[in-house]
């Protein structure tokens, strides 16, 4: 699958396996995901102390994977330069990888690391249940992720398995290869057919690609989650041809675009429909966030199902000559390695020789599966609970501010935008459907120090105010994400008062005067959110903060560019200090530089080892920021208009006008270099972060 977009400066690459977690071998659970990990970690048959991980840290690149239930995909980013080497590079190693002894025992207490930061997880809850209701005797009821019980420890027998995975699955006849560049098609093309030729044929042996079906006849599963929800699932037919999935896909896409609106009950705090998601990829899915009455959720099921059985009962065409990211989407990189995992899955799906009823007679007869999300709790609303507090001021930014040089759409489109500090901003139900439906985007965001919302398009700054007047705050800040994710939005400091920042002057006023009135009822009460049972666990931080010159936010993105790889393989490999290990960069004034990992084990001496990995790399980052093309760095602009405003937007509440990419390039020879990190013994500021899975904090200096 090719694409062209000529404004990206990044190539993004997907190369799908058609295998996941449910062509593992039954006695070994995680086995997929095991493989995963030890391809993109296991050293490069060119280079004995570098893996598919460090190799694009050193190359201004960023490299992933993922395993799903029936397909695996390898995914990365690179400068569009150096597309040709980092494709053939990444293709070479997952078709003919070195798998040894000491990386298989490495990943498998990675992959236990991760199973137990995120075990209780309100994804693996659902995951859980999904395979509740799976048919018991199916492997997709059993551990789907991996942990060390379920991999083992007879490191012989995982050399073998892993082998015999690779041989049957990493073949030419289960290889999708997707990319999206700059660069013209013809030279794509090429490319790809490079890389299809380090893959072996088809084994004449080879397992089918056919998918055995899951779904038992268990109407309904409960699981605790983080909010009441329900999640309905469609089982699909055993095979779909490419178009009907392709048309079910835009059936997803069309109802997230707010149709579904006039026919829920007000108690839906919002939806979400997807086609083949993560842990039911043989399945539509449709989550309702809030409460419903059974009838009514039935009534929808119902008009659902025969929606979803006349479209596959035909056979639609795709007529679409280009691929089209959904509406509202920030990062084009994202959507592409979706976009290209489903069109593996597709592919999967279409080839099947299996026979089974057909879908509209099963619709008809079947209600879709059920997940039950149940939580003994609802937002509570600031009413006579809130104490009025004091009209707050506003501080408020009106323009451009230049993000019509990223899109030259912006120019003539209206945005609204605005941050609440220290408060969960709590939307009316359905507001974003509903402000889709009218053509606006919106888009929220929760952090730790606040929430911020935008919305895009004509008549956003309407939208705003009704989204303003609709919702409320709430003091007590819902956790999100792993704890290391949550110590990581510490980096950058956000204001400590209301902000608003609008295209058009003309809405400033009314805008302001609606969050200020928002404010001014902020709950004292807090909300009661159900507890996460996490496993005891402590995320930990060293950063580094500057004043936030351009120079020195240009001198943080070099070192964040080169301490990543080094500081990935110190802190996860050579000192064995968690799942997580990253380098992250907090962008604006001050800017500052994070290093952070996440541990089950006894925090202090992890804390210790973390200060001698950070002092260690800046001992060595004169010699290391001075070699050859090191002064060189590649930095990613923002690839949708949404993106632009929303990067623009973070910019002006981190106290900058100018986000890092529209600077410049900076001039930094030797002897500035040299001079600026000597200015981080008397400018730089370090301090330790520590969060734990009990939600305290503490800063030391």
């Amino acid at each position: 699958m090719l694409a062209h977009a000529a404004h990206l400066t990044h190539a993004h690459v997907s190369i799908t396996i058609a295998a996941g977690y449910l062509d593992e071998p039954p006695a070994l659970p995680g086995l997929a995901h095991l493989l995963e990990h030890v391809l993109t970690t296991a050293p490069l048959t060119t280079s004995y102390n570098t893996s598919l991980l460090t190799w694009f840290a050193q190359h201004q690149g960023r490299l992933n994977a993922h395993t799903d239930d029936y397909v695996t995909d390898v995914h990365f980013s690179i400068p569009a330069d150096s597309l040709e080497t980092a494709a053939l590079t990444v293709a070479s190693q997952l078709a003919t990888p070195t798998i040894s002894s000491p990386t298989i025992r490495t990943e498998v207490a990675a992959i236990d690391a991760e199973w137990q930061a995120r075990q209780h997880s309100s994804a693996m809850q659902r995951l859980s249940a999904i395979a509740t209701l799976s048919d018991p005797q199916h492997i997709g009821a059993g551990c789907r992720h991996g942990n060390a019980q379920t991999l083992g420890h007879n490191t012989g027998l995982l050399y073998e398995a892993l082998t015999t995975f690779h041989r049957d699955h990493y073949h030419g006849g289960r290889i999708s290869i997707a990319i999206i560049s700059p660069r013209a098609a013809e030279a794509m093309t090429r490319l790809i057919q490079r890389m299809a030729t380090l893959f072996n044929s088809l084994p004449s042996n080879a397992p089918a690609l056919a998918m055995t079906p899951r779904w038992g006849d268990l109407p309904r599963a409960k699981m605790v989650g983080t909010a009441n929800a329900v999640e309905l699932l469609w089982p699909l037919p055993t095979s779909i041809s490419r178009h009907q999935f392709s048309a079910l896909s835009d059936v997803a896409d069309s109802l997230n675009q707010g149709y579904l609106v006039d026919q829920l009950a007000d108690s839906i705090i919002d939806y979400h429909a997807t086609a083949a998601p993560t842990g039911a990829t043989d399945a539509f899915s449709l989550t309702l966030t809030g409460t419903a009455a059974q009838e009514r959720l039935e009534v929808l099921a119902d008009s659902l199902s025969e929606r979803l059985a006349a479209l596959l009962a035909t056979a639609p065409i795709d007529h679409r000559p280009v691929w089209q990211p959904p509406a509202g989407t920030v990062q084009l990189v994202s959507a592409w390695f979706v976009y290209a995992r489903q069109q593996a899955l597709a592919r999967r799906l279409a080839a099947h020789t299996a026979t089974q009823q057909d879908f509209p007679n099963r619709a008809r007869r079947q209600a879709p599966h059920w997940l039950v999300y149940s939580a003994p709790t609802t937002l509570t609303h600031a009413g006579d609970a809130a104490q009025l507090a004091a009209t707050p001021k506003v501080q408020r930014w009106c323009g451009q501010y230049g993000v019509s040089d990223d899109f030259a759409s912006l120019a003539d489109t209206t945005w609204a935008a605005c941050f609440i500090p220290n408060a969960m901003f709590l939307p009316a139900p359905l507001a974003a459907k509903r402000c889709a439906r009218r053509g606006v985007i919106c888009q929220h965001m929760q952090l730790a120090q606040g929430s911020w919302v935008i919305t895009v398009g004509e008549g956003a700054a309407v939208a705003m105010q009704t989204l303003l007047k609709e919702a409320n705050v709430n003091t007590a800040i819902a956790p999100q994400g792993l704890l290391a994710q949550r110590l990581l939005q510490r980096l950058t400091q956000l204001p400590a008062t209301p902000a608003v920042w609008v295209s058009h002057a003309t809405d400033a006023d009314a805008v302001c005067h609606a969050l200020a009135d928002l404010a001014s009822r902020i709950a004292t009460r807090s909300v009661q959110t159900p507890s996460i049972n996490e496993s005891a666990s402590t995320a930990i931080m060293r950063t580094l903060s500057l004043p936030g010159t351009p120079t020195q936010r240009w001198l943080l993105a070099l070192v964040e560019q080169h301490h990543s790889a080094a500081f990935f393989q110190q802190a996860r490999y050579d000192h064995h200090l968690g799942y997580v290990a990253a380098v992250r960069r907090g962008d604006g004034t001050p800017c500052s530089l994070g290093y952070v990992v996440q541990t089950s084990e006894d925090a202090e001496p992890v804390g210790e080892k973390l200060l001698s990995i950070t002092d260690a790399l800046w001992q060595t980052a004169d010699d290391a920021l001075q070699t050859p093309n090191s002064l060189e760095l590649s930095l990613t602009p923002p690839e949708t208009p949404l993106a632009a405003l929303i990067i623009q937007w973070q910019s002006l509440l981190s106290g900058t006008d100018q986000p890092l990419h529209r600077l410049g390039q900076q001039s930094i020879d030797s002897q500035t270099l040299t001079d600026l990190l000597t200015q981080i013994n008397t400018h730089g500021h370090w301090q330790t972060h520590w969060l734990d899975s009990a939600g305290h904090y503490l800063v030391n200096d």
